[in-house]
C-alpha cells in the first residue's frame, strides 16, 4: 500500500483519539473474495472518505463495520470494543449508523415515522421527541412535509430523511454510503454542506462517494480503494493533488 501521508501533518495532529481501527479485513461474497487485507483508522471528530470506482468493494466494506455483511479474516475494533461481538442492533446502540446507499427510505411510512423509526434502539421519551425537534430545525422541508409519505418526496429530500432518520439514532460514528448518488448538484452542495455541520458540531464521519473531488475537498483524510484494496492513503489535500487520483477519479 502506498501511504501518501509519511509524516504526521496537521490533520491528524489536530484529529482526536483513534475512535475505529480496522486491520487484516477480508469479506467474501460466496467464493469471490472482495475485501482484501483492509486496513484504516477513523479518529474521533474526524470526516474520513473513501473514494473509488463503482465494484471496488466501498459499499461491501460499509457494511461490514455496520455487521451486515460478515467477515472471512480481520479485525474491526470500536474504541477498544471488538465489533465481531456485536450484533447490527448493537452497533447502532453504540453509535454506529449507516445511511444506506439509494436511502432506503419507508416509502409507504410517513416522514414522521420514518423519523420515529430512526430511534427504534432507544427508550422513547422527552430525549427521543426533543431530537425530533433538531432535525426538523435541521431540515425544516421535512416538518413542512411530515405528514406526507416518505414516498412522495423528491430525491434529495429523501436523502435528507435518510441523514435525519439516522441522527435519530444518536450516532457517533456516521456511515454515509454515496449520498450525493442521484441528486441535481445543487442538492448535492446542500447535502455536503450537511455533511460539514455535521463534523462542526464533532460528529465521526466515514463517507463512502463516487464524487471523488467532493468527498476528498471534504475530508480531513481519505482512502482510495481499487477491486478491494487500499492502495493510497493521505489527507484530503494530498489525495487531490496526487497524479493518480487526479487521472483517475477527477478527470484531470
Amino acid at each position: 500500500m502506498n501511504d501518501v501521508n509519511q509524516s504526521n501533518g496537521p490533520a491528524q495532529s489536530q484529529s482526536g483519539q483513534e475512535m475505529l481501527s480496522v486491520s487484516g479485513v477480508v469479506s467474501s461474497y460466496g467464493q469471490i473474495e472482495v475485501l482484501h487485507e483492509i486496513d484504516l483508522t477513523i479518529r474521533s471528530g474526524e470526516i474520513v472518505s473513501l473514494v473509488g470506482a463503482n465494484g471496488a468493494g466501498k459499499s461491501t466494506l460499509l457494511m461490514a463495520i455496520s455487521g451486515l455483511q460478515p467477515l472471512d479474516r480481520g479485525e474491526m475494533v470500536i474504541e477498544g470494543s471488538n465489533l465481531r461481538k456485536m450484533s447490527p442492533d448493537k452497533r447502532v446502540s453504540n453509535g454506529i449508523v449507516q445511511v444506506p446507499e439509494g436511502r432506503q427510505v419507508f416509502k409507504d411510512l410517513s416522514v414522521h415515522d420514518n423519523l420515529r423509526l430512526g430511534a427504534y434502539t432507544r427508550r422513547q421519551g422527552p430525549e427521543v421527541a426533543s431530537d425530533l425537534q433538531k432535525v426538523y430545525a435541521r431540515f425544516p422541508i421535512l416538518e413542512q412535509k411530515r405528514n406526507n409519505l416518505a414516498g412522495e418526496l423528491s430525491g434529495g429530500q429523501q436523502q435528507m430523511l435518510a441523514i435525519g432518520r439516522a441522527l435519530m439514532a444518536r450516532p457517533r460514528l456516521l456511515l454515509l454510503d454515496e449520498p450525493s448518488m442521484g441528486l441535481a448538484p445543487l442538492i448535492v452542495e446542500e447535502i455536503f454542506g450537511i455533511i460539514r455541520e455535521l463534523k462542526e458540531e464533532g460528529m465521526t464521519v466515514f463517507l463512502v462517494e463516487q464524487n471523488a473531488s467532493q468527498a476528498l475537498a471534504l475530508a480531513d483524510r481519505g482512502y482510495v480503494l481499487e477491486t478491494g484494496r487500499v492502495v493510497l492513503e493521505g489527507t484530503g489535500r494530498e489525495l487531490l493533488s496526487n497524479e493518480k487520483v487526479r487521472e483517475a477519479y477527477l478527470g484531470m
